[in-house]
């Protein structure tokens, strides 16, 4: 386990060369989010940091800037308007933040965007599902897109489901089928295919590190964001409240994301890292693993950009 006290304390520490990083957050545009919080610890803890920051809304996000430049004024922040549930529109997107970047190379891409299925599956104009589009495929398509222009050690952190990796309906990775989908069988197949996404790509990028997170329960507003109607009214007013008391903080959970983002013990390699910062191999994940399943998923995403991309 990796004490709240020790990741604040070594990212304090970090030195001058380790602390100049250039970044690209996507679904960071919530000031009450893991995401934003994530971003406040890197304008804080860098020297000259660099980040491009990923959303819809430039004007709603102008006080997100404004206090990033306050906490550091050396610091280069951009906001590109993107809508990120769509693939064709992340294929646009990357092609600007490749060119926002001119020669400079990418450290660090934080991938946090997402919200979680309550209404069930409801497809979005690619044929996708909503929910899934963002909180995985997108994921793994801005990465696709953008790791040729990643620095030899970059990495790549997704706040999401580390560690919380369940059984997979194999046979409908899509959750298309009818009776497939649900809230918990979403997260189980989104959560394995996740990580076994980043296998493969750690095998493909040994220099580089992959890294997928479960930050715990959050204080951070996501469940009434994913709410509508009654259900939205009885999280925002009651729920969230209550959880306030007892769960984690957003400020202390982006400080420990930004820590996976410059420690050297999670340099190379895939990792699964569970709310304490503890790597663990779930069963059935192991089971993935030893069935060749990273290749498996790798071609599942490949043929699914193909599909959506090429129309």
């Amino acid at each position: 386990m990796v004490a709240l006290k020790e990741v604040r304390s070594a990212n304090s520490a970090l030195d001058e060369t380790a602390s100049k990083k250039t970044a690209v957050f996507i679904g960071a545009t919530n000031l009450q989010g893991i995401g934003y919080a994530t971003l406040q610890a890197f304008a804080k803890h860098t020297s000259a940091p660099r980040a491009i920051i990923i959303g819809r809304n430039a004007s709603s996000f102008a006080p997100g800037l404004a206090q990033l430049r306050q906490f550091n004024p050396r610091g280069r922040f951009t906001f590109l308007d993107a809508d990120v549930s769509l693939l064709k529109s992340i294929g646009a997107i990357c092609e600007d933040i490749k060119s926002e970047l001119g020669d400079q190379k990418l450290d660090l891409l934080y991938l946090s965007q997402g919200s979680l299925p309550f209404a069930g599956r409801k497809e979005n104009s690619e044929g996708l599902d909503t929910t899934n589009a963002v909180r995985y495929y997108g994921r793994v398509r801005f990465t696709q897109n953008l790791i040729s222009v990643m620095s030899s050690h970059a990495r790549v952190i997704s706040i999401m489901g580390g560690t919380q990796e369940g059984k997979m309906l194999e046979h409908d990775l899509e959750l298309s089928r009818p009776g497939n989908y649900s809230l918990t069988q979403s997260n189980n197949q989104i959560a394995s295919m996740m990580t076994l996404s980043f296998d493969h790509l750690a095998k493909e990028n040994p220099d580089k590190s992959f890294i997928h997170v479960f930050p715990g329960l959050v204080s951070s507003g996501i469940l009434a964001r994913s709410a509508t109607g009654i259900l939205n009214v009885l999280f925002a007013w009651v729920v969230e409240p209550m959880l306030g008391l007892f769960v984690a903080k957003a400020d202390g959970v982006g400080e420990r994301m930004f820590y996976y983002g410059t420690s050297a013990v999670f340099a190379e390699g895939s990792w699964a890292l569970d709310e304490a910062g503890v790597s663990k191999e779930v069963d059935v994940l192991k089971e993935y693993r030893a069935g060749g399943w990273a290749g498996k998923i790798w071609e599942h995403n490949l043929s699914v950009f193909e599909r959506v991309v090429s129309k």
